[in-house]
């Protein structure tokens, strides 16, 4: 029997265009068909979640997490939404074919399509493994020695940006956040010391025994642009500080799942480029797949 939490294709088409007109942005149903014609057993089988920011104008990004292993690379290069021969598509081949039980993950822009992949390894990795599967470029791989001495030695996740040629590592900190790690950690990128309320918000949302942090890396030259700090399910009815738009978003754009999952991501680069990144499950069950890969959530809640 199919229930709420399933995925239905003439809802999401549907929900696609009410949540982009609910922020104010474009979207093609074209393109939006093509992507789930291509990816119709991921969206099915895995679970899907909603992204924006908190820029004006920020676009509106769906994407799903699958269950099994699936070459989702070639998926998309079949159906032109990717180019096979970029650089970009060829790191993140590799990366996923180190591990076994690795699973893509994929980013679709309401417009533009299919715009980034993730791997899921399968596992907590470490830095050293990560760093030295043959395709990673000697561009990334010289920040080694600057990431262990921050502690960043344990690799959740890795993706690529097809549209910025951007590779990001997504690590799982040992420990909560203060304010002297978040300083140390964002000098990564060069960025200031966030403001008070920020700073509060950072340390009151993340998740107690540590966290996901993000790196965000110019493939061609190894610059960090960005870093993130990740607050994976919020609290029921609690947000840090966000602005009308997210408020918006997390109030109205619509979710299916059993349980409510709500994050939020703080993104700092140089010269004040800063933003703060929503998600908000649709549907698939997202909290019970983030618990099997032990996902460092705010409130993990106490269901199995």
């Amino acid at each position: 029997m199919v229930s709420a939490a399933d995925f239905s294709a003439s809802r999401f088409l549907q929900d696609v265009e009410a949540t982009a007109e609910l922020l104010g942005v474009d979207h093609s149903v074209p393109m939006t068909r093509r992507v789930l014609a291509a990816y119709e057993e991921g969206f099915h089988r895995g679970a899907v979640l909603w992204r924006t920011n908190d820029k004006p104008g920020g676009a509106l990004n769906y994407r799903f997490y699958d269950r099994v292993p699936v070459d989702t690379v070639g998926i998309g290069a079949r159906a032109g939404l990717l180019d096979p021969d970029s650089r970009t598509a060829g790191l993140i081949s590799a990366w996923s074919s180190r591990y076994d039980g690795s699973t893509e993950l994929c980013d679709f822009d309401t417009v533009r399509g299919l715009v980034k992949t993730w791997v899921y390894l399968g596992g907590i990795r470490p830095l050293d493994e990560v760093l030295d599967v043959p395709g990673v470029p000697d561009t990334i791989r010289r920040h080694h020695d600057r990431f262990r001495e921050l502690g960043l030695t344990s690799v959740r996740h890795v993706a690529v940006d097809y549209q910025h040629d951007t590779a990001n590592l997504y690590f799982r900190t040992r420990e909560g956040l203060d304010a002297r790690t978040a300083e140390r950690l964002l000098s990564l990128s060069r960025a200031g010391v966030p403001d008070g309320t920020t700073l509060q918000d950072m340390t009151g949302f993340t998740a107690p025994d540590g966290h996901t942090f993000s790196v965000t890396l110019r493939i061609a030259t190894g610059e960090i642009e960005r870093v993130g700090v990740y607050a994976l399910r919020l609290p029921a009815g609690r947000f840090p500080r966000v602005n009308d738009r997210l408020a918006t978003f997390f109030r109205a754009a619509p979710s299916y799942d059993e349980e409510e999952m709500n994050a939020v991501a703080w993104s700092f680069g140089a010269g004040g480029g800063d933003y703060l990144k929503a998600e908000r499950g649709y549907c698939g069950r997202l909290v019970a797949l983030m618990r099997v890969w032990n996902s460092p959530m705010t409130d993990p809640g106490s269901r199995p």
